[in-house]
């Protein structure tokens, strides 16, 4: 299926633009947070598409929102998207812009989230299991969530490895449920 060339316009302008400031790895990792909070928020990129909003509202709430919270490559990359009326396909350029990233840097980009901050050298380690384990280089960016408990979530393309003790809580939870 050929690529949308709006969707890499914009991805690959943000590339650009990150390669030049040495900011790649992390205008990647506020993409994925952002792509979390879209996930977790539909209403959010809802209201961002709403055509009935002025646009000048939008572009307040999107500073406001992430205004010293993002890089801020990806802020103005955000209001860009907004005045373009393009904010609605952000969740897809995303994607793109992950896959853009890692095809320059000729590895997959992978995502570990734990309770609390690895040590660089276990995400080192981490890493080159994955790359082993997949035949590709994988490079792995790091998210602290508490709800985790302990253990960690693996996400690499559309592989997820689930070893959180929450996710064991809630095995063992529906194991031990009352079957009706």
């Amino acid at each position: 299926m050929p690529r949308d060339p709006v969707l890499t316009g914009y991805a690959r302008a943000l590339l650009d633009m990150a390669e030049a400031e040495n900011a790649v790895g992390v205008v990647e990792q506020d993409l994925f947070r952002l792509r979390d909070l879209l996930r977790a928020n539909p209403q959010l990129l809802e209201f961002l598409k709403n055509p009935n909003l002025k646009r000048e509202g939008k572009r307040q709430a999107l500073a406001e929102l992430f205004e010293g919270r993002v890089h801020s490559l990806v802020l103005g990359w955000l209001l860009t998207l907004q005045d373009s009326d393009r904010v609605g396909r952000l969740p897809a350029i995303i994607e793109e812009f992950i896959r853009l990233a890692a095809e320059v840097r000729q590895t997959v980009a992978g995502e570990v989230i734990t309770a609390r901050p690895l040590e660089e050298t276990v995400l080192e380690q981490m890493a080159s299991a994955l790359t082993r384990a997949l035949g590709k280089n994988v490079h792995l960016y790091q998210r602290v969530d508490p709800s985790v408990l302990g253990g960690a979530i693996i996400k690499v393309g559309e592989q997820v490895i689930d070893g959180s003790l929450r996710y064991k809580l809630q095995q063992l939870q529906q194991q031990l449920a009352p079957s009706h």
